[in-house]
This record gives C-alpha cells, structure tokens and sequence, in this order.
C-alpha cells in the first residue's frame, strides 16, 4: 500500500467534501489510497473516521482517495475516535506493512513482528475492514480490483522480462519510460516495486514518478524489504 503525503490543506474552504478532489488528486493522483486501483472515473473522495458517525467532513487531515470498492467496504465502520484502530498510508509506513509477492495482497508478518503488535493489529484491521485479499468467486461480486490487479502484475511482469534483455543498451532509458507510463496507467504501485524489487533503478523512479509517494519510507533499505 503506497505510504503517501497530501502536503498542507490547500488554502480554500471547502464548502462540500467533493470540493477537495482536485486537490487530493493533484497532491497523490487519481490512485486509490488503499488498494492503488487507477481510478479511472470520479475518484471518490472518502473520510478515514466516517462523516455520518461523527467523523469530521471537511477537515484535510480525515480525506483520502478511494476506489468505489475499498469506500463501499470500508463504510461507516471507523467512527469518531477509532482512527488509532488503524494504519494510514498518509501517516503509517503501510508500504512494509502488507506483502505483494503473491497475486494476493498479504499481512507481511515479518516486518510487522519487528514494528510490535500494536502495528500489527493495525495492519490486520485495515486489510480486513477494506478486504485487500478479496477474490471475486460469485457473479454478483463486482469487486474489480482482483481483476485490476492481476492485469498490472501482468504487465509488471512482462516489462522486467524485457528491461533485463535491454537494461545494458542504449535503449535502457526509452524503455525505462514505457515501464513508468505502463506502471502508472495500471495503477497498483506496490505490485510493480515488488516485481522490480531487485532493480534499484526502476524502483527508484517508480517512487518518484507517482505524485505524492512518501520517499522517506524508502530510504531506510530495512522499509521495502516485502
């Protein structure tokens, strides 16, 4: 789950919620703050302490972007003053804290073990309230984002398969473009660092590339070890 940094609430008032869309999509672009689905319609501007049991609705620092599948299963369950129950990627390292080297998002146990139980939990109730593992067995689930997902680590998979055939010719640059234009297209950056987890150069500007990605969780080496 890419870690993100919203930056300072713009200085306007918002006179609804859907007006600070603009500005969280300029701040972390048009990706889902959960599940890193590319949005490719209205992004839905969603309240991490829910704004029908008290959560504030206008306040900067209680809106994200969401996919209609994390808001719709998210709901109203954080209420005022549950917030602390979870882990945030605009406050939390969540990027370490789930694994993707699976076609199915997991708990990654072995840095959580190091980070306490506290984070643990945290990490557990944020995985299970959004349903990150969700695979779609029954017609009437539309929960596209298994589907999304897959197709991204696809295409991840196929563009490392190619830039280590042409990593060490003149091409590498025009290549490295086309895999930072497929990746944020896609969406899903977790699954595209994992796939590159060995390509420190890719990696590299893959964090860069997608706006709002907190880089000061990828200093420390220890961070991105999935």
């Amino acid at each position: 789950m890419r870690p993100v940094d919203k930056g300072e609430a713009p200085k306007v008032k918002f006179r609804m919620y859907q007006d600070a869309e603009p500005y969280l999509e300029k701040q972390i672009g048009a990706y889902c703050s959960f599940c890193e689905f590319n949005i490719q319609h209205v992004p839905e501007v969603e309240h991490r302490e829910s704004k029908s049991t008290g959560g504030d609705e206008l306040n900067w620092n209680n809106l994200l972007l969401s996919c209609k599948y994390c808001n719709t299963r998210k709901g109203t369950h954080v209420k005022q003053g549950d917030k602390e129950n979870y882990l945030w990627p605009d406050e939390d390292d969540t990027f370490a804290a789930f694994s993707y080297k699976e076609i199915l998002p997991a708990i990654n146990k072995n840095y959580l073990r190091d980070a306490g139980c506290v984070n643990f939990i945290k990490a557990k109730n944020l995985f299970k309230l959004i349903k990150l593992d969700n695979q779609p067995t029954k017609p009437n689930d539309k929960d596209r984002r298994f589907f999304a997902r897959n197709e991204a680590r696809n295409y991840a998979i196929e563009s490392i398969n190619g830039w280590k055939k042409i990593a060490a010719t003149t091409d590498k640059e025009s290549y490295l473009a086309t895999i930072i234009s497929l990746a944020k297209s896609s969406g899903f950056f977790s699954t595209w660092m994992e796939i590159f987890k060995e390509e420190e150069e890719v990696k590299t500007v893959l964090i860069q590339s997608l706006p709002g990605t907190r880089v000061s969780c990828f200093e420390n080496e220890q961070s991105v070890v999935t």
